[in-house]
């Protein structure tokens, strides 16, 4: 696949196959896991700006930045067009990021009730102001993440786009489904080449990439600068590095094994760093937190392979580092 590298503003991602920001699971720990396997950039998760306008230490914990996160965006959303230039401003003056990206596409409920995420798709007009505000009140670069539409009652893909383009917007990421279908059925990559066509900003295409020649197919039909991939990566950071060279082999057991406990010790690390700074003290202590904060994760790196199912039903139970490898193990062992 013959991606070059992706420029816009003052970013360059030599190899734009990037990791995409998902709540629950792109948290600093796993961002490490996927840059040490070959992802291009990364985002934070969906963090909200009215909380970093409130002043909320959990929303303030999204935003912490390791020096393997680079390139990074900082990740916001919400309706209200001061909030947004506020959490942006107050995003540049940490220092720590590449870019700002403006999500106008997560589907997720209790986001869209608030008129913010996906719900502005209903609203096109908002989306450009947002963008205008926020790009004339700091100087990263701007992005936008959206999707083709909020349902298909709303074909208004090339609208949209538009939008954020006229509004200043450096780059756009698409994801070819819906919102109104969540991540149900297949991604649109064909009007992921039609926002290609009609814009002059960089396109990253999202959407129904789980392998590398899907990334490669997505690519090819699309004529997109770079690959965004979400749920695809999850239990599965080789993806990336297999996409940059299809010579890459499959993992071993044991690489999978080690993958898996570095990034649960560093989950723990990081739940232990961010306790500190807490007002509220959690019920877990952070080896506790790391364990079921790492349950997805987990189901996804051994998906697969004989022994999960028992594995899995013990989820509930394992709260230290020990426990967890210990049924790692179990698993592993039935597979070699």
């Amino acid at each position: 696949m013959n991606l070059k590298p992706l420029k816009f503003g003052t970013v360059t991602i030599d190899f734009p196959v990037v990791l995409a920001p998902m709540a629950g699971y792109t948290d600093a720990a796993f961002r490490s896991i996927c840059k040490e396997n070959g992802a291009g950039a990364c985002y934070t998760e969906v963090t909200s700006a009215e909380g970093i306008r409130r002043d909320s230490q959990k929303t303030f914990q999204f935003l912490e930045v390791s020096k393997l996160d680079h390139p990074i965006a900082g990740h916001i959303f919400g309706k209200s067009v001061g909030a947004m230039v506020e959490a942006s401003q107050y995003i540049e003056q940490l220092g720590t990021f590449d870019w700002i990206d403006l999500n106008c596409g997560c589907p997720v409920k209790k986001v869209v009730r608030r008129g913010a995420g996906a719900a502005l798709m209903k609203e096109p007009e908002q989306i450009g102001e947002i963008v205008r505000a926020v790009k004339k009140a700091v100087s990263l670069p701007v992005s936008v993440k959206t999707r083709i539409g909020f349902s298909p009652s709303f074909p208004d893909h090339l609208t949209i786009a538009k939008i954020v383009e006229d509004a200043g917007a450096d780059m756009i990421a698409v994801h070819g489904r819906y919102a109104s279908n969540f991540h149900g059925g297949p991604a649109d990559w064909e009007k992921l080449g039609e926002i290609k066509q009609a814009l002059k900003i960089p396109v990253i295409g999202n959407g129904g990439v789980v392998t590398p020649e899907d990334a490669a197919e997505m690519v090819r039909v699309s004529g997109v600068d770079g690959v965004m991939i979400g749920r695809g990566a999850v239990g599965n950071p080789w993806l990336f590095e297999q996409i940059k060279n299809p010579a890459t082999p499959v993992p071993t057991l044991g690489k999978r094994r080690e993958v898996i406990e570095t990034h649960l010790l560093r989950l723990v690390e990081m739940t232990g760093n961010t306790a500190q700074g807490r007002r509220c003290k959690s019920k877990y202590n952070p080896e506790q937190g790391a364990c079921l904060h790492f349950r997805p994760h987990l189901a996804q790196y051994i998906k697969g392979l004989r022994g999960r199912r028992v594995l899995l039903q013990h989820l509930n139970e394992m709260h230290d580092v020990e426990t967890v490898m210990g049924a790692v193990d179990k698993v592993l062992e039935q597979n070699q």
